[in-house]
């Protein structure tokens, strides 16, 4: 009876390592975001001060500071999108945006607004574009890949003059991390196959296709109230899934450097970073920013142990990278359409890694002092004095900014243009 009861057991723990075994294999990817979600959640119980704290920190950011400044941007790039505006003006900003980026001209919007404005507004047109069948797949890849950038207000507003003290760092911060999109975008224009019809286009006479463009333009019929009902629905629609992500990555940080999760992380890594002379501080900051930017500049700000350039390196660095909560608002932006993240993300790498890179250079050079002054900063609102009026003004007044870059960049483009004719026709009378 032994024997047979033992064979019994041996068969079924056979059979159920086997069947366990296969369910590992096949289930485990399925099992892992349950079990994330099981472990929040208890987090969420035993640090049930810190969340709620964290949550009502991230709400206030987004109700009160990221709502009003984003808002007006989401709801008037789709407006330009429906009446075709941006596909006519990005015909003349061909002759420019193609030879240092390698995508059309209408990528010149997304740019120009992505650095007036703010993470995820590049994302945001970068992806419209795409739905709008304006850009190709690896155009938009190569376009998101430097276009979604940290904006002034936070830069200046939030980091020099409310983190750091320092008014007279922000602009050099926000120069140096415009440097760097631009750095990114150079390299990124030879991601991908070089799109030959494109070049063939632009061969093409420039300013008819203008002209034709506006005509087709004004043909359409479009309802005025329908076009900003659709923009603003689509634009709340965004809004909400934006301040989802910033309260709850605002949770998750909190909860990580309460548990002492960043600072056991930061055991493995300071050994190996120690002996370049960057201190504990630091690599927390670094570490906590990967999450979540704000918290990561913030701690940088305050680590009193390490030089200023020091600082303004590891701030620069995790401004270029913009930190996972950034990365999943893009996410949820860019599903909808065939854009892959992973060009978008080594982009970012890469912007943080210049950032940082071009700040330390400029902190060492003596015509830094120009860049720094104050008087140009003056008119910047701390972010924690920040209102829905100074909100929606710093919104307007952006709007406007992308809209003379947008024609300072049209005027160039331009003058490229003719200038290239011109010789062509030149060289075309002296080979007569």
């Amino acid at each position: 009876m032994n024997l047979y009861t033992l064979t019994v057991i041996g068969l079924i723990a056979l059979v159920l390592v086997i069947n366990i075994k296969k369910a590992r294999i096949i289930y485990l990817k399925s099992l892992v975001l349950p079990a994330v979600c099981m472990i929040f959640i208890l987090m969420l119980i035993i640090f049930s001060d810190t969340a709620v704290k964290s949550a009502g920190s991230g709400l206030n950011l987004w109700f009160n500071v990221v709502f009003p400044s984003l808002f007006p941007f989401f709801v008037v790039s789709e407006i330009l999108y429906k009446t075709g505006f941006i596909k006519a003006i990005g015909i003349l900003l061909e002759p420019i945006m193609r030879p240092l980026f390698n995508v059309p001209g209408c990528g010149s919007f997304a740019f120009a607004m992505g650095i007036t404005s703010g993470y995820p507004v590049g994302a945001k047109i970068t992806a419209s574009m795409r739905e709008e069948k304006l850009l190709s797949k690896t155009e938009s890849e190569r376009l998101l890949s430097f276009t979604n950038n940290s904006g002034p207000l936070f830069i200046i507003g939030a980091v020099a003059v409310g983190m750091f003290r320092m008014p007279e760092l922000g602009l050099l911060l926000l120069v140096c991390h415009i440097l760097a999109s631009i750095t990114v975008g150079i390299l990124f224009r030879f991601y991908g196959r070089i799109n030959r019809e494109s070049k063939v286009k632009e061969d093409k006479n420039l300013w008819s296709r203008f002209k034709k463009e506006l005509v087709y333009n004004s043909r359409q019929k479009l309802n005025p109230g329908t076009m900003l009902g659709e923009a603003i629905r689509n634009s709340i629609n965004v809004m909400l899934s934006i301040g989802g992500f910033i309260t709850l990555f605002s949770v998750i940080i909190n909860i990580l450097i309460e548990i002492g999760f960043i600072s056991y992380l930061s055991s493995f890594v300071l050994p190996i970073l120690s002996p370049l002379g960057i201190s504990r501080e630091i690599v927390l900051a670094v570490l906590s920013g990967f999450f979540e930017m704000t918290t990561g500049t913030n701690m940088a700000s305050k680590a009193a142990s390490t030089t200023l350039q020091g600082q303004l390196a590891a701030v620069s660095l995790l401004l270029g990278w913009a930190g996972l909560s950034v990365h999943f608002q893009v996410y949820s932006i860019v599903s909808k359409t065939d854009i892959s993240l992973k060009p978008y993300l080594f982009g970012k790498m890469l912007q943080g890694v210049f950032a940082a890179i071009y700040i330390s250079i400029a902190m060492r050079l003596p015509f830094t002092a120009p860049l720094t002054a104050k008087s140009v900063l003056s008119v910047i609102t701390p972010l924690s004095d920040f209102t829905w009026y100074n909100a929606l003004i710093y919104s307007a007044q952006n709007v406007i900014i992308s809209c003379v870059i947008l024609l300072i960049l049209t005027a160039i483009s331009l003058v490229f243009y003719f200038t290239k004719r011109m010789c062509k026709a030149i060289l075309v009378r002296s080979m007569r």
